[in-house]
């Protein structure tokens, strides 16, 4: 699997395109402002990428949705059930807390936990990790070669998790959701969240100060 990272936007949110080692598939995560500059990117190699995940439906990762879904039709929009209604609802993306009016075409496919995402001889499995968002979910993968990788969405971040002081957020629910969910994966497994640099799992059980409660 090849990984490509874009971070983008007055939110600097990190967008990922993760392609089969062949770059014939590939799959998008994440579609922030400025979006376009990865669109081109496909295009100039033929590539059209078969689905669109959101990690969670805040303004900042969806605001790209209607960009993406113009430019591919046929492409997926995939993302969990309990944050599907955040796509329509300016209210519940928060984008009007920003005086912005952000609204995504509805989902195409709507993500539970357990269920994977394939693309050529590459996959992605969801966890459900409420708690910054109801609906926020991980993406846990064992590529082909080298180490297993998980986009963590504003779950887990560098030495940093997700805000829990919006609307619908839970800090109970994010802890319980990054200690069974995230903290059980092996610890070279590389973590790309959605603001920041990349990390390990091994690194945040160690050094996160919000997960060892320092």
């Amino acid at each position: 699997m090849k990984i490509e990272t874009f971070t983008l936007g007055a939110f600097m949110v990190n967008c990922y395109l993760a392609t089969s080692d062949d770059g014939r598939h590939g799959v998008l995560i994440d579609a922030p402002e400025e979006i376009e500059t990865v669109l081109d990117l496909c295009d100039g190699r033929g590539l059209e990428p078969s689905v669109l995940v959101n990690t969670h439906g805040h303004v900042d990762h969806i605001i790209g949705n209607e960009a993406v879904k113009r430019h591919w039709p046929g492409i997926q929009l995939a993302i969990h059930a309990d944050d599907a209604p955040k796509l329509a609802s300016s209210l519940r993306n928060l984008s009007v807390l920003m005086g912005l009016a952000v609204k995504s075409p509805p989902a195409d496919r709507l993500l539970a936990d357990g269920d994977r995402i394939v693309f050529g001889d590459e996959s992605l499995d969801v966890l459900h990790v409420p708690g910054h968002s109801v609906g926020g979910i991980a993406l846990a993968s064992r590529p082909k070669a080298g180490p297993p990788v998980v986009f963590t969405g504003d779950t887990l971040m560098a030495m940093s998790v997700g805000r829990t002081d919006f609307p619908g957020c839970s800090w109970a629910s994010l802890e319980k959701a990054i200690r069974e969910k995230l903290l059980t994966l092996p610890d070279e497994t590389l973590c790309y969240p959605g603001h920041g640099p990349k990390t390990t799992i091994g690194r945040e059980r160690t050094n996160n100060p919000y997960i060892n409660g320092e």
